[in-house]
This record gives C-alpha cells, sequence and structure tokens, in this order.
C-alpha cells in the first residue's frame, strides 16, 4: 500500500472531528505507517499557526490548485 499524499502537500481537514478547523489548510510534514485498522497516516501542520497533528488518509482531502482562465 502506498501513500496518496506527499511531503510538502496541501491539504484541507475532512474529518467530522475537524468540523471547526476545516477551512484551514495544512502541509504533510510526515508519511506515517498504517494504524491499527490498516490506513495510512500522515502529520501534518497547519499552515498559518504552525500546530501540528497526526491523521489518516480518510480525515484529509488534497487541496485544489487548479485556476481557471480568469484566476477563480
Amino acid at each position: 500500500m502506498s501513500h496518496k499524499y506527499s511531503i510538502g502537500q496541501l491539504v484541507h481537514a475532512a474529518a467530522a472531528h475537524f468540523a471547526d478547523r476545516t477551512n484551514g489548510t495544512y502541509e504533510i510534514i510526515r508519511l506515517m505507517p498504517e494504524n491499527s485498522s490498516g490506513e495510512l497516516g500522515y502529520r501534518i501542520r497547519d499552515t498559518v499557526s504552525g500546530a501540528q497533528r497526526a491523521v489518516g488518509e480518510s480525515e484529509i482531502r488534497a487541496v485544489n490548485t487548479k485556476r481557471t482562465a480568469n484566476g477563480h
């Protein structure tokens, strides 16, 4: 099994227990091994506050960095 996200990639927290923080952007800072349920993990850092936390792959989603021709 390989990680879906890579070190340096920007993500948003997608899990319900992150509901108060889903507007924040986080950077993947470390790839973690599988947890006891077989889910790959990550260490992420808030790009504003610098706070760090460990999350499973199902708890994050990639930041959409695509832009249209008009910049939106």
